[in-house]
């Protein structure tokens, strides 16, 4: 609403009370005059699109190595933009954290990836969450293993958010076999009672750069397994 700001680490959003809108970040700011009746919205979207539009994944490059095991679930944290809205047409996207790539493999097949540096943890109540980052759970399946980091689809997928206004990416799935690590994203809540992000017929962010259709729907990525020298217990 007009003489309203918003912020989240590195956007700010700040409508005068005139109407008059201003949204930035590290990356450079937008600005419009609006009319002060006209609504102005702050959606999140999946952290793919600002600064370089190249690739649907993220990447999640633990502090630790963290051992995963078959039928366990685990917790990080990843990042979210926000696409800002005057009306019905999109002014700008915002990343509320510095916009980072990594390669994931070589050079040739390997697979680039929106990067984020986060702890992982084993249980809920120990997760480290600030206000401009998203929560992700995975689950595990297959052999277990030393895992230093995850990649993830993000592009298109929707958000789910619980009584606290906390901001989840849906449920991740991963497959662990010979140091092969599979990872799908699903279309389920990470967990149960929390609510999808409903948008607005003024914000809804349809028009973001669609990704071709050879990027796989899974990421997919492999593990160095260190050969154990001492035989099976």
């Amino acid at each position: 609403m007009p003489g309203e700001e918003l912020r989240l680490a590195d956007a700010r959003i700040v409508r005068e009370a005139n109407g008059d809108l201003e949204a930035c970040d590290r990356y450079g700011c937008a600005s419009a005059r609006v009319p002060p009746e006209r609504p102005v919205y702050a959606v999140p979207i999946p952290a793919v699109y600002r600064v370089l539009p190249a690739t649907p994944f993220i990447y999640i490059d633990f502090a630790k190595r963290i051992f995963v095991e078959q039928g366990e679930d685990y917790w990080i944290t990843a990042p979210f933009e926000i696409e800002v809205y005057a009306g019905d047409l999109a002014l700008i996207r915002l990343s509320p954290v510095q916009v980072k790539y990594t390669l994931i493999g070589d050079v040739i097949e390997g697979t680039l990836a929106r990067y984020y540096r986060s702890d992982a943890v084993f249980d809920f109540e120990d997760l480290k969450y600030e206000d401009y980052t998203a929560i992700v759970r995975f689950f595990v399946r297959g052999s277990s293993v030393l895992l230093p980091g995850i990649g993830f689809r993000a592009a298109g997928v929707e958000f789910y958010v619980d009584g606290k206004g906390r901001i989840y990416y849906p449920m991740i799935e991963v497959t662990v076999s010979n140091g092969n690590v599979s990872v799908k994203t699903t279309n389920r809540p990470p967990i149960p009672g929390l609510k999808p992000i409903l948008l607005t017929r003024y914000a809804r962010p349809k028009r973001v750069l669609a990704f071709t259709q050879s990027y796989s729907q899974n990421f997919e990525m492999r593990v160095d397994v260190v050969k154990r020298y001492l035989p099976q217990p």
